[in-house]
């Protein structure tokens, strides 16, 4: 097994173990054994604790000891969430609820949390981004404003992306602030940084759009630049909007890039979404995206609903073992992507890696809602 850490002759491996290996260091058949084997006692637990995934599992004829593959762990249309309470523990062991921005409808996702969700979340984050930016803490810009991590605001995706990316933070700097209503300049925090911390290693994170419609546009009219000893730059969402702009990923890179005096190759676009919380798939140097060890990516025909092959577009499942909370062992989103390969990226990542296209037009996966209602 290619990993660091000795995993090879445990029959029982287990979440921390795979949180605690080396990202990207099972190859993609390691990894499936693996998965298969800790998923099939996950779906018993949430089959037995749910009703509405008891009736999803029994209308369509399910039977979990005779699952083999882990492409036929029944996924979970991502939709649900909107309309069902998915919890799989007990109401009072729940500690927070995770909602989504709700962009395809007006209704969010509500993604239950327990505390030992919460735990391998934050643990799973980790060790992805350790592989990206090493283990030691940095200085933390976010491109938001301060309000958004506001302990007493309901937890958002927005305000998770921010609280999940903290976590190698010895500082955190806001390089927005909210004036009537819109996001500006936080110049006094601006000037701060470009005063004394050119000696500094740091790391940003903002939304997509968010960078670019806001801080992009303002930023460079007033002709700042920023100079740190080392900086790695994490963004994610919104990029429909910038397609519509017609500004494509490598130009918004290499923008962002001479802002903070940087290669666009420190420039790390990643998928992610609130109903896999902890999990977020990050660019590699060749833009394709890599799945963790406790994590899996399927894409399926949007009609068949069967695995994809190699470029093949179709719908993106994201499988992940880091719940006992609500059902994450397998849901399909509403996006557009293909696999690029497996076990073979030049960056020399381990497993599946991919790309994302677009997002569903109309999405809305055929009779989904029925599986889940009661007879």
């Amino acid at each position: 097994m290619t990993q660091e850490g000795n995993l090879d002759n445990n029959p029982d491996i287990s979440l921390e173990d795979l949180i605690k290996l080396k990202q990207y260091s099972l190859t993609d058949d390691e990894k499936n054994k693996i998965l298969l084997k800790i998923i099939k006692k996950q779906l018993v637990h949430a089959k037995n604790n749910n009703r509405h995934i008891s009736n999803f599992f029994e209308k369509q004829n399910i039977d979990i000891g005779s699952i083999t593959s882990i492409d036929d762990v029944p996924p979970l249309p991502i939709q649900m969430f909107k309309y069902f309470d998915l919890a799989t523990c007990p109401k009072d062991q729940i500690v927070k609820i995770l909602k989504s921005s709700g962009t395809t409808t007006n209704l969010p996702s509500k993604v239950p949390l327990n505390k030992n969700t919460t735990l391998n979340q934050v643990k799973a984050l980790n060790s992805i981004l350790s592989d990206y930016i090493g283990k030691k803490r940095r200085i933390f810009l976010v491109i938001d404003h301060e309000g958004i991590n506001d302990p007493t605001l309901e937890l958002s995706a927005r305000t998770a992306g921010v609280r999940g990316l903290s976590i190698y933070s010895k500082k955190i700097h806001y390089l927005l602030k909210e004036e009537n209503g819109k996001l500006i300049l936080n110049l006094p925090v601006i000037n701060e940084l470009l005063d004394g911390y050119e000696d500094e290693e740091v790391y940003v994170f903002g939304f997509t759009y968010i960078i670019w419609s806001t801080f992009y546009e303002q930023i460079i009219k007033k002709n700042i630049r920023f100079k740190f000893k080392d900086v790695k730059i994490f963004h994610s969402g919104g990029w429909k909007k910038l397609v519509e702009q017609q500004v494509s990923k490598e130009f918004f890179s290499k923008e962002i890039a001479k802002i903070f005096g940087t290669d666009m190759k420190n420039v790390y676009d990643f998928y992610g979404m609130a109903e896999q919380n902890g999990i977020i798939f990050v660019d590699c140097e060749y833009a394709n995206k890599h799945i963790p060890n406790f994590s899996q990516v399927i894409v399926r025909d949007i009609q068949t609903l069967k695995p994809c092959k190699i470029n093949e577009p179709g719908i993106i499942e994201v499988m992940s073992i880091l719940s006992d909370s609500y059902y994450s062992q397998a849901i399909l989103t509403e996006d557009i992507g293909y696999l690029i390969g497996i076990d073979d990226c030049a960056c020399g990542r381990k497993g599946r890696y991919f790309r994302f296209k677009s997002r569903v037009e109309r999405a809305e996966i055929r009779g989904c809602g029925d599986t889940f209602r009661e007879k």
